[in-house]
């Protein structure tokens, strides 16, 4: 169920980074940006550096294949660590006099920018959406946590991608309102292209960035358990975690491809192309635009139950879902998919079509231009769990 749609057209700010930045994040406020263009004014505030080299793990910030890409309207004024551009950013945004700024928020090394951006819209009168993709960090800590919730206690409107993260939004801030809509299915990923030969009965897929709450280690050790049978994983992402003892385990497994690298996008269809089911087995997660991909390409997901993955993964319908930390129940997985294939792709196919970016608009502007009210009223979850 959508929520009722407020008076329309407005003039919207929107704060994010966007291609060509490298990741989810910025593909997500792409087309978030796409799709509010067509149904109001808005003005993109992104960032000309996101984050400084020697902070970054990985080996660039910018997306494979669009080194070039400049998109359409979107004013690159915000450096992640120079005050000025933050206080520049909101004197824009207040001069513009907006209905309403949406901002992703997904890190506390935001936090100064961010909050001060925040505060002075506060300070304006300005309503403020946090487009909340993580509330907090995957591998948090203490400090971490106090300068994330300092942030978004500039506001008192939310939404996030998972009905935990709502959940939580609202243990820490009773007044505010917070509403769940699952992550969106990409679109901008390309079709496969020439396909790519099977090696096995199985193929499998683990792919984005390898971080520890990612789980790749119980998949491996899942792998252990099947090393005797005919099934072929592809691990396919850029490392961002030290762990020599993990990588001498994946050697000595016959059946295992490693990629330890980002993979540009007609590389990465050709990947999901040739895959069975994508496996996700996180230890933890508020969410994950890995699911949406996988969607987008019509393929079935084995994922752990964790945060926000129930609420996009129906178990026996488009996938599995495992206990996390349990590399026995990831491998029954993995042996139960050459008989439940046909079901599960096409189980996946009503949640692909109602994860749509446009459902998200809908949230959005019930959030930022719908009068303030009790955020229960407008979380709108299914009974059996499902967003």
């Amino acid at each position: 169920m959508s929520p009722a749609r407020p008076n329309l057209p407005a003039r919207l700010g929107l704060i994010g980074p966007v291609l060509p930045f490298r990741g989810g994040i910025a593909r997500h406020t792409t087309q978030l940006y796409r799709a509010l263009q067509s149904r109001h004014e808005v003005t993109l505030l992104t960032f000309r550096r996101l984050y400084p080299g020697f902070l970054f793990p990985g080996r660039s910030c910018i997306e494979p294949g669009y080194e070039n890409h400049v998109e359409p309207g979107a004013r690159p004024v915000l450096d992640s660590i120079n005050p000025s551009t933050w206080s520049h950013a909101a004197e824009t945004l207040i001069a513009g006099r907006p209905d309403a700024v949406i901002i992703a928020w997904w890190t506390f090394f935001l936090s100064p920018c961010i909050g001060l951006i925040s505060s002075r819209l506060r300070q304006a009168g300005i309503p403020t959406v946090f487009l909340c993709h993580n509330v907090e960090d995957h591998e948090t800590a203490r400090w971490k946590q106090a300068l994330s919730r300092k942030t978004l206690s500039t506001s008192s409107r939310f939404l996030t991608h998972s009905r935990a993260d709502a959940a939580l939004l609202e243990r820490l801030f009773p007044d505010a309102m917070a509403t769940a809509c699952p992550l969106p299915v990409f679109d901008l990923f390309p079709e496969p292209g020439r396909p790519l030969p099977r090696r096995g009965r199985i193929e499998l897929l683990f792919f984005g960035l390898i971080r520890h709450y990612k789980g790749l280690d119980t998949l491996i050790r899942a792998m252990e358990q099947l090393q005797s049978e005919d099934i072929w994983l592809t691990v396919a992402g850029e490392w961002w975690i030290r762990h020599a003892g993990l990588r001498r385990r994946i050697r000595r497994l016959k059946r295992v491809e490693l990629l330890d690298r980002f993979l540009m996008d007609a590389e990465a269809a050709d990947r999901f192309a040739r895959a069975d089911a994508v496996v996700l087995p996180y230890h933890n997660a508020s969410g994950t635009a890995v699911i949406p991909l996988a969607y987008h390409y019509g393929k079935p997901v084995i994922a752990t139950r964790v945060g926000g993955l129930p609420d996009v993964v129906e178990d026996g319908v488009s996938g599995f879902l495992v206990p996390p930390d349990d590399p026995a129940a990831v491998a029954a997985a993995i042996r139960k998919l050459p008989a439940a294939l046909p079901v599960l792709t096409r189980g996946l196919e009503p949640l692909r079509r109602k994860m749509t970016f446009n459902e998200l608009v809908l949230h959005l502007e019930a959030l930022a231009l719908g009068p303030a009210g009790d955020p229960r009223k407008m979380n709108h979850t299914r009974k059996d769990g499902n967003v």
